[in-house]
């Protein structure tokens, strides 16, 4: 027993050094986890040993610290607690209360405690920085600054120490100030000494990604505060931001990373490492200002990346290396889908754009197109397809030059996001003057490019329904407010509803002073009448849609020809205004034309005539020559074939016929199937009995036939159709007039 009890204390001295080094392995990643409960179990087999009071001491801060690190402040207190009651006058204990207090906020009550264990015979040679932090959140900046000088003097300070002592305008190698406060600042430096703490923080940032084991949190913490006081990106942005994400300061390192990006937008690494952070980023809960959400900036991003060159060559590279074979660059249109495809998927639903709606009317309710308070009325998936369509449009174009380097090739939120919207303007009109690929998709017509180019005119037509910010939305909703509803719930038919909605769409574009319209619509903002422009183009893809409108209604499978022509009236009205009346006309003759074609082909010959029928009621005198000749054909083999079935009805084939011939006089086929249509039915009204009916028929087919011939003289077959008409017009009448005898 003897030699077992010599060792007790030896072993629980053991035992608390084993527990320590498990809490040093285990600080900055919590040791709450496998070090954290090696080193519980150290301390209280130390306990266990019925240590010296010294050694009882360190055991209880050892599991109060275990409980620190895990969150638990209320059972660290306690155990520091029972140590301080073995040992009153040992600092450790007095130290670790101060420290336990701090995490739960009691400043003062901390400070008290530090202030204790400094004035024990041994006290921590931390104590004194721990209180001087604590004094600075208490706004007691002198007394602070006394105990960081006091901690230079005694070599206590560490690399936090170091940028808390140069924020105050304590230099930290002599214990000086570097300030004395006359400028104001209360004894804080700025410039160089700001540059200097930010530094500072930044090297003991790269730092604690070290060594074997990278402590990511400590990173974060120290890279995000170089940041909030010093505002600058650093030399290595990237790898700021990347450090800041993983260490969940996501929201630091995207404002980093954004930063870094409007210095220099063509560094493809920062781009890249701002479009991931951005894609991860968590939505918000709420709208916050005038900020966009995180994945409308990461579309921003991601839009920026697709057709850079750089950002593919070093993909290209990366993936040699890893794979280790050659990667040709024929691959990137491959990756480059498969790239759009993946952030699709990581985008929020549709239902992200209807978060942060605050109107989102539309013609058919529909809320694609124009923005809320910050910009995003529109689908994600939606708004990230205008972006890259506009960046595929403006590598085309050779890119945006300009003083960061290679040509940008992105999209309208990037140029928005960088503040270049109106040195982009002023190139989109250089580049294509008179044109409006590069700028109508950089503008709030985008979308409607892109439902058209999706063969969605309805989409399209709904996106250009509003074209203005929130602010100009708002204030022409309170001017009219539910006369547009008023509208459409007195409308009846399908046709009154689509002439209702039409007339509520006026002129949707920003007022000429509004602060927001280029930078929603960089690609106008070079152009001195750009509001007029704007409105002018909006107007011309409205044209576009609705003549679209129309003949998809008409080539239905179920066709709705009244809507068809409230269609077509509306951009007949609309092109008169554009001065394109007779380009839109013909182009509307020739929609008509196909789509009557078609019909024709597959046999519905009711619904080509409606077509044509349809299509002439709008058309204007120029253009219906081109549509009767057509109809005249139709209507004359509908007549003909109702002609030839079994049991015709032949007044219906005669009126066919009757119009096929007015409409095109100088159709023989039609003129000669009348004709003799004309005496089948005379032929079947005297078998009924009706000899005036079969008269006025004879006559009728008699006066059509000489009328034909005309057009035809001497054609042998209209001579002997007439022929056979008179004849049988004598017969008729020589048994009416013995009737009448």
């Amino acid at each position: 027993m003897g030699p077992r009890a010599e060792s007790a204390p030896a072993d629980a001295e053991r035992a608390c050094a084993e527990g320590e080094s498990a809490l040093g392995r285990g600080a900055g990643t919590g040791a709450g986890g496998r070090d954290g409960s090696v080193a519980e179990r150290c301390f209280r087999r130390a306990l266990s040993l019925a240590p010296a009071p010294d050694v009882a001491v360190r055991a209880l801060v050892g599991l109060g610290r275990v409980r620190l690190a895990d969150g638990d402040a209320d059972g660290a207190r306690t155990e520091f607690r029972h140590a301080h009651e073995a040992a009153p006058d040992d600092s450790a204990p007095l130290f670790w209360l101060g420290c336990a207090a701090a995490h739960q906020g009691e400043l003062t009550s901390a400070e008290g405690y530090f202030t204790r264990s400094l004035a024990c015979a041994t006290p921590p040679p931390r104590a004194v920085v721990q209180r001087a932090y604590v004094r600075v959140k208490l706004g007691w900046l002198e007394q602070a600054r006394d105990d960081l000088r006091a901690a230079a003097r005694g070599g206590a300070l560490d690399d936090e120490g170091a940028w808390v002592a140069a924020a105050l305008g304590v230099d930290s190698a002599g214990g000086s100030d570097s300030s004395d406060g006359s400028d104001g600042s209360d004894g804080a430096v700025s410039g160089c000494g700001v540059r200097r703490v930010g530094g500072l923080l930044r090297k003991a940032g790269l730092g604690a990604l070290g060594g074997g084991r990278a402590d990511w949190a400590r990173a974060a913490r120290l890279l995000g505060a170089a940041w909030e006081l010093d505002r600058v990106p650093g030399g290595f942005p990237a790898l700021y931001g990347a450090a800041l994400a993983v260490g969940g300061r996501r929201d630091l390192a995207a404002d980093l990373l954004d930063t870094a990006a409007r210095r220099d937008p063509a560094d493809h690494c920062v781009t890249h490492a701002l479009a991931l952070t951005l894609l991860n980023s968590p939505r918000p809960t709420a709208p916050s200002g005038r900020t966009a959400p995180p994945w409308e900036r990461a579309i921003a991003a991601w839009g920026a990346l697709l057709y850079d060159d750089s950002f593919w060559e070093r993909a290209l590279r990366a993936a040699g290396r890893r794979y280790g074979v050659e990667v040709g660059a024929d691959l990137v249109p491959e990756l480059r889908a498969g790239l759009r495809d993946a952030v699709v998927r990581r985008l929020p639903g549709e239902g992200a754009a209807g978060e942060s709606v605050v109107d989102g009317h539309g013609i058919g309710g529909h809320s694609i197109g124009g923005q809320d308070v910050h910009g995003g009325r529109v689908a994600p998936e939606a708004l990230f397809q205008r972006e890259a369509d506009a960046a595929h449009v403006l590598a085309e174009a050779g890119g945006f030059p300009g003083e960061w380097g290679a040509p940008l090739r992105c999209g309208p939120l990037r140029i928005s996001a960088l503040g270049k919207v109106r040195e982009f303007g002023s190139f989109a009109a250089t580049t294509t003057p008179g044109g409006h690929p590069l700028i109508q998709i950089f503008s709030e017509l985008g979308f409607a490019h892109l439902q058209l180019s999706a063969g969605l005119p309805g989409e399209a037509l709904a996106a250009l329904a509003e074209l203005r910010c929130h602010d100009c939305r708002a204030r022409a909703r309170a001017a009219d407010a539910g006369a547009a509803g008023s509208r459409e719930a007195a409308a009846g038919s399908r046709e009154a509803v689509v002439r209702s909605r039409e007339a509520a769409v006026g002129e949707p574009v920003c007022e000429a002073g509004c602060p927001r319209f280029d930078e929603l619509n960089p690609g106008y903002a070079g152009l001195p009448d750009r509001h007029r422009q704007l409105a002018r183009d909006a107007r011309e893809l409205a044209l576009n849609a609705r003549v679209t409108l129309g003949r998809d209604e008409l080539t239905a499978p179920r066709p709705d020809f009244g809507a068809a022509a409230a269609y077509w009236r509306r951009a007949l009205v609309h092109s008169r205004r554009l001065e394109r009346y007779r380009h839109t006309q013909a182009d509307i003759v020739s929609l008509a034309l196909a789509a009557a074609r078609d019909a024709h082909r597959a046999g519905r010959l009711t619904r080509a005539v409606t077509t044509l029928e349809t299509t002439r009621s709008v058309i204007g005198a120029n253009e219906r020559p081109r549509l009767d000749g057509q109809l005249a054909r139709v209507l004359a083999d509908r007549g003909i074939g109702e002609a030839n079935r079994e049991d015709p009805a032949l007044d219906a084939s005669a009126a066919d016929l009757r119009r096929s011939v007015a409409l095109g006089p100088r159709l023989r086929r039609a003129q000669l199937s009348l004709g003799i249509v004309l005496r089948v039915l005379a032929l079947r009204r005297w078998g009924s009995g009706s000899l005036s009916g079969a008269r006025a028929t004879l006559e009728e087919a008699a006066e059509r036939l000489t009328a034909a011939l005309a057009h035809f003289p001497d054609d042998p077959e209209l001579t002997e159709e007439l022929d056979r008409a008179r004849s049988e017009l004598d017969f008729v009448r020589g048994q009416f007039d013995e009737s009448g005898r």
